[in-house]
């Protein structure tokens, strides 16, 4: 959850992030819910994820009306009760699945995020405790912003995110079955 909110730091990038997520979630939550395509994919068959699908549905559909308008240059802004919404979503229906191992790769763009603030914070206080001054790895943490301090303007970032996401997806796609 804390990995979306920490993505919403540009216009556009956690909710664009999380429609694609969401999508796949819905797409995973049809799936489990299936008997044919659960015994084919060899996943657990969970009766009933049906009504998960009408919820990833407006989840995307929300997230998709959301960016209409917080799009580049952004008109209207999420805050954190939105983007730990986002997260907390995305974590609940992928428990309720039964996926939630497949996270870390669903939500690499997240992950990356956060594990770009850990990096940051421990080695600037690992670098002040020895030298007696802290370094830093990345221009300015979460990684987005380490991007925008290299001048990269901020509509190249999100959609280069969002084809990552795109990625990530097909990789969980591709692990479900060859697993």
């Amino acid at each position: 959850s804390n990995g979306a909110n920490i993505t919403d730091g540009i216009d556009g990038l956690a909710a664009g992030t999380s429609a694609i997520i969401g999508t796949t979630l819905g797409i995973l939550a049809y799936v489990s819910g299936n008997t044919v395509f659960a015994d084919y994919l060899n996943i657990m068959y969970i009766p009933n994820t049906g009504e998960l699908v009408v919820f990833m549905a407006a989840f995307v559909g929300a997230c998709v009306g959301f960016l209409w308008y917080n799009a580049f240059p952004a008109q209207v802004f999420m805050g954190d009760t939105g983007s730990m919404a986002l997260g907390g979503a995305i974590a609940a229906v992928s428990i309720i699945i039964k996926m939630e191992l497949l996270l870390p790769i669903l939500c690499g763009i997240f992950f990356a995020e956060s594990i770009s603030v850990i990096m940051q914070v421990t080695y600037f206080k690992y670098t002040k405790k020895k030298y007696g001054e802290g370094r830093r790895i990345f221009l300015m943490s979460p990684l987005h912003h380490h991007f925008q301090k290299k001048q990269i303007p901020e509509s190249k970032i999100t959609l280069r995110f969002w084809l990552i996401t795109v990625i990530l997806v097909l990789a969980t796609f591709a692990l479900i079955k060859l697993r």
